[in-house]
């Protein structure tokens, strides 16, 4: 196992390759990274990293998240060090750094905009993000401000929470002991602890099931409407176990049908809903009664592994202001003892509650087939005109793998550079960089811009619903479309747009798409492992037009960002691509 000093330039080592990989700045590079993980650790859902500093106004920024629903507000400031002998980061300095990132949020949310030095045309999507959350103030509820350093932090103590206007915020900071923890150590990285009492004004009164053994202890009865509804707002998808996240989107008629119940008939829904089944690693007692009932008061790690769909329509209804008092729902908590078998027992207890509602258990999986034929077909995939030795795309199936077969394979200096010359860092492709590649082709720009993760989703269900089966011909046109991205990309960059570049760089592909699919000639970049200038200049126009439509959305004031996650913004789009001879494709 590394040491922590070795994970220290370990992630140096992974900045560096990324900023050259991607001709981007250092701090980007890191703050994509650590962002990266804390979508991993179900912090984040969909980042957005920008990169804004006013320092008249005392503000910098490096990122931020804003739900759709506009209730959750996620702001990261990053610290990248490089100094060898000086790991920690003081108490001063880590505090300097909540406060740069705190005074945006708080002269963002009070509207005072006037007093900002945010440039419109500089600036275009920080403006934006500072205009959205100053109109929606009242709807968020709670803000966090992250700190990202590679550092050790002096401030151990968790700062307490505070309210700006009527905004709950709350702070975090990920620092080079956390992050060891998470990579190295397979820790939680942030472990959910919630308060129901505290955060709530509400507990959980269940009763005990007479089952004994030294795995598990399972408590059954109800839990409130309100309390899920909160909860959610509070929690969002932390709370639904990674497995079965993908089942919460698009089923538009179960969550119609639970939000009907809800508002129309609400003392029926006991009867018709079917009810939550859960997980704890612990839970607290306020009280415990010799008839077996328990009043829960805290709950740690806790994981909804089936009811998601009930709990997050609860939380619509209770956000359009529905009336949920007379609701309740039947749950089974079940909480592990073992902390041995907590993987295991998380799996089986997920595979089987979620088998009664017809989900297989194939479908419980990350498509390993798929992504082990791509992994093993990276390995015998020679680049066209590279010799001694010829150069291969490496496959990155799980987090962290290049650097793992880096290592083994190089025991040496020389070993590595051996390693390096037929697995280059620039030709190594990640399973979440190869779902962005394929969905934006496939013309999904609007589900590419909901984040890595939920796109991961949703291209897992498209490879496991048509049966896509990875030969050495998809292989080689996935990393061809893999150049189109990353060329298209770097045009973005060098043609000066600032803003939205992950939106712009979606969109534009899935336009080239949706203009030439059966005309681009993937061997031909696959042969080239580039593309050519013709289709450069063609590129260049379809940036220019993409950039147009995205910052122009149809409802005035509209944030950019959550436009881009719209089926309506492609659906548009595509009709401005048929009415706009854009080029001879």
């Amino acid at each position: 196992m590394d040491t922590i000093d070795q994970y220290y330039f370990n992630i140096l080592d992974e900045v560096q390759n990324r900023a050259e990989i991607n001709s981007i700045d250092r701090k980007q590079a890191f703050s994509e990274i650590i962002s990266d993980y804390l979508i991993e650790g179900e912090v984040f859902a969909s980042p957005s990293i920008c990169a804004f500093k006013s320092p008249r106004d005392g503000i910098s920024i490096d990122g931020y998240e804003l739900s759709e629903e506009m209730n959750t507000l996620h702001v990261f400031i990053s610290d990248l060090d490089s100094d060898p002998f000086n790991k920690v980061i003081s108490k001063e300095q880590t505090m300097n750094l909540i406060h740069q990132a705190e005074m945006f949020v708080y002269t963002a949310i009070t509207g005072q905009l006037h007093n900002m030095s945010i440039n419109s045309i500089e600036d275009p999507e920080i403006y934006d993000l500072a205009m959205t959350i100053s109109e929606n103030s009242q709807s968020i509820r709670h803000a966090s401000i992250h700190v990202l350093t590679n550092r050790i932090c002096e401030l151990e103590d968790i700062l307490p929470e505070e309210d700006i206007e009527t905004t709950q915020t709350t702070y975090h900071i990920w620092d080079l002991r956390k992050l060891y923890s998470f990579n190295i150590e397979g820790k939680q990285m942030d472990e959910l602890h919630i308060k129901l009492n505290e955060q709530f004004n509400e507990s959980l009164r269940l009763i005990k099931t007479p089952v004994v053994n030294n795995t598990y202890e399972c408590y059954i009865g109800y839990v409130s409407g309100s309390l899920l509804a909160k909860a959610y707002e509070y929690y969002g998808n932390r709370l639904m176990e990674r497995n079965v996240r993908s089942y919460l989107q698009a089923r538009g008629k179960i969550n119609r049908g639970i939000i009907s119940t809800a508002k129309n008939d609400p003392t029926m829904f006991m009867a018709y809903n079917n009810g939550l089944t859960t997980i704890a690693e612990e839970v607290k007692f306020s009280q415990e009664e010799k008839s077996g009932f328990v009043e829960i008061s805290e709950l740690i790690g806790w994981q909804i592994v089936n009811g998601g769909q009930t709990t997050a329509s609860l939380y619509r209804a209770y956000t359009s202001k529905e009336d949920l008092s007379e609701i309740f729902v039947q749950i089974k908590l079940n909480v592990i003892k073992d902390m041995g078998q907590k993987d295991e027992l998380i799996s089986k207890i997920s595979e089987y509650a979620n088998s009664q509602n017809k989900i297989s258990i194939s479908d419980l999986r990350s498509n390993d087939a798929y992504q082990a034929d791509l992994e093993r077909l990276s390995y015998k995939t020679p680049v066209p005109h590279t010799a001694d030795p010829a150069t291969k795309w490496f496959y990155e199936r799980t987090r962290g793998q290049y650097n793992v077969e880096l290592n083994r394979h190089g025991v040496t200096p020389a070993k590595k550079r051996e390693y390096q010359k037929e697995f280059p860092k620039n030709q190594v492709i990640t399973k979440t960089e190869a779902a962005k590649y394929m969905m934006s082709w496939e013309q999904f720009p609007h589900i590419v811009s909901k984040g890595a993760e939920a796109n991961f989703l949703e291209f897992c269900n498209k490879v496991r619903e048509e049966k896509i089966k990875a030969d050495e011909g998809y292989f080689r046109h996935l990393i061809a479309k893999g150049i189109l991205f990353r060329e298209t990309d770097n045009l973005v960059k060098s043609l000066g747009y600032k803003g939205y570049k992950a939106n712009l760089v979606t969109y534009s592909i899935a336009a080239i798409s949706f203009l030439k699919k059966e005309n681009l000639d993937f061997d031909k970049i696959w042969n080239r492992q580039k593309i050519d200038d013709e289709l450069r200049k063609e590129i260049e126009l379809i940036i220019s037009f993409s950039w147009k439509h995205i910052t122009n959305p149809p409802q005035q004031g509209a944030n950019v960002t959550q436009y881009c996650k719209k089926a309506d913004c492609w659906e548009s789009f595509q009709e401005k691509l048929k009415k706009q001879n854009l080029v001879s494709l």
